[in-house]
C-alpha cells in the first residue's frame, strides 16, 4: 500500500470518526454547560380558588427557559404541578396544577446554568463541538485530497 493510498484511507477514517464522535461531543458540551439542581420549597400554600403558586429558584435556569425544568413533585397526591412562566430577573417560577386551599412541599428538579459565573465560557463551550467537527472534516478531506492528487 502506497503513501498516497494510506492518506486516502486515513482521511476516510477521520471523516468517519468525526460523524461517530459528534453526538458524544455535543452531549459532553451540554453536560459542561448545565448542573442538575434540586430545590425544595416547604410550606407552599394556595388560597381558596387559587391553583398556582410562585417559588424562587436558587440557581439560574439554563437559557432562562422553563423547558429545562426536569420535574416538579408535590407532597400532596391531589396536586399535578406544572411549570408555568419563569421570570429570569427574580428567578421566580410559577407552578400551576395545585389543589386550592392546601399547604404542601414542592420539589423542583431543573438544569441550572453551570457557566454563568464565567463570562464567555458558555458561548465557547457551545461552539466548540462545531469547531472540532469542522476541523476533523477538513483534516480528513485534505488527507483524501492530497492522497488522490499525488496518485496523478
Amino acid at each position: 500500500m502506497g503513501n498516497s493510498t494510506m492518506r486516502i484511507v486515513m482521511g476516510i477514517v477521520a471523516v468517519m470518526i468525526a460523524f461517530v464522535m459528534f453526538p458524544m461531543v455535543l452531549s459532553a458540551a451540554h453536560d459542561i454547560q448545565i448542573d442538575d439542581t434540586t430545590d425544595s420549597f416547604a410550606g407552599v400554600t394556595t388560597d381558596v380558588a387559587v391553583t398556582t403558586a410562585n417559588v424562587v429558584l436558587t440557581g439560574d435556569l439554563w437559557n432562562d427557559d422553563n423547558g429545562h425544568i426536569t420535574s416538579i413533585t408535590s407532597s400532596l397526591e391531589t396536586d399535578v404541578p406544572v411549570a408555568g412562566t419563569y421570570v429570569a430577573a427574580t428567578h421566580t417560577l410559577s407552578v400551576s396544577g395545585l389543589t386550592a386551599s392546601e399547604t404542601r412541599t414542592l420539589t423542583v428538579l431543573y438544569e441550572a446554568d453551570a457557566l454563568g459565573d464565567y463570562t464567555g465560557l458558555g458561548s465557547m463551550v457551545g461552539i466548540a463541538p462545531m469547531i472540532i467537527f469542522i476541523g476533523l472534516l477538513f483534516a480528513g478531506g485534505l488527507s483524501v485530497f492530497t492522497g488522490v492528487r499525488s496518485k496523478f
